[in-house]
């Protein structure tokens, strides 16, 4: 699971309007490591994200005056809570965002900060970020492979499967295959998902060494 919140951003809180090329290219640059690592290689491209959704709030040229203040208003409570030295602060920050724009794209960022910060309540914030409708698909993803680890490691093996049988994209389909064959308890079921999780694009090389281990010991 994730150790790191997202502890940097750039300095400005408001980016141009991305175009739909560079949505692509975020897309492609996107990862199935864990989110912290992800975002940190890519806090550009994750504000370009975010200003994609602003593209519905221009009217003849002009922004909408009152989802620009809204919007201004988040980004502000977000800069100020990436910004905070003090875990606390940090966390109540983040929780003040949720409260007030959950719904947004900077809630869902604040979400999945918290399922890192608030240990106690990961799997709410994330299952807040697979709710979220403004959350990008990838982040969707990667908070549902996160809460089937997180399901995996305290036993829940049934919940966990139910969450790993949805869908995810192909760079994320490593980290999913290898999850339901640590659920399997069928050496064959293992062994198949195992080759499956070895087959997919791999963006996660301790994963793949993982991978490649286990099959070696299946076939030993």
């Amino acid at each position: 699971m994730k150790q790191k919140a997202l502890d940097k951003t750039a300095d400005s809180v408001e980016q141009p309007v991305a175009s739909t090329i560079e949505m692509a290219e975020l897309k492609r640059e996107m990862r199935s490591a864990q989110w912290s690592d992800w975002a940190q290689k890519n806090q550009q491209s994750l504000l370009i994200a975010v200003g994609l959704v602003l593209v519905g709030l221009v009217a003849g040229g002009m922004w909408i005056k009152h989802n620009r203040s809204q919007h201004d208003a988040e980004a502000i409570l977000y800069q100020q809570a990436v910004n905070a030295a003090n875990p606390g602060k940090k966390t109540a920050l983040l929780k003040s965002l949720v409260g007030n724009f959950g719904s947004s794209v900077y809630g869902a960022m604040a979400q999945m900060q918290l399922s890192a910060l608030d240990s106690a309540h990961a799997a709410a914030h994330l299952q807040a970020v697979i709710n979220n409708p403004s959350a990008m698909a990838e982040w969707k993803w990667q908070a549902r492979l996160d809460l089937a680890q997180l399901e995996i490691e305290q036993g829940h093996s049934a919940a966990a499967h139910t969450l790993l049988q949805q869908a995810v994209g192909k760079e994320y389909r490593q980290l999913r295959y290898f999850l339901l064959a640590s659920i399997a308890k069928d050496p064959a079921k293992k062994k198949l998902q195992l080759q499956k999780a070895l087959a997919a694009p791999a963006p996660d090389t301790q994963l793949k060494q993982k991978i490649e281990t286990q099959l070696s010991l299946l076939a030993s």
